[in-house]
């Protein structure tokens, strides 16, 4: 858990909750957290997102909050690291 104190998106929040309902930051720290540049706290945050997201269906998952969180954004509020959700999904057509 991050403390309190902290303050800002994390202050106060457990790194479950982070990953379970914040896929902004969870695609922050995977994309652009280098880990010999974290220390602490941010260090065991950054591990844990790395490690959780090695499980398939979390990742799954994930991608599916990041989705819709860019639903909610427009084109230009979108940040770099987010825009690939942006792209519209094909489904393979079922051929019979």
């Amino acid at each position: 858990m991050f403390p309190i104190e902290m303050g800002g998106d994390l202050g106060g929040k457990t790194f479950i909750d982070i990953l379970n309902n914040d896929p902004k930051t969870v695609e922050f720290v995977d994309k652009l957290w280098l880990e010999q540049k974290t220390t602490g706290i941010f260090k065991k945050f950054h591990m844990f997102v790395k490690t959780m997201l090695r499980n398939p269906l979390v990742k799954s998952e994930h991608r599916e909050r990041a989705r819709e969180f860019v639903k909610t954004l427009s084109e230009t509020d979108t940040p770099s690291y987010m825009k690939k959700y942006r792209r519209v999904r094909i489904e393979p057509s079922i051929i019979n």
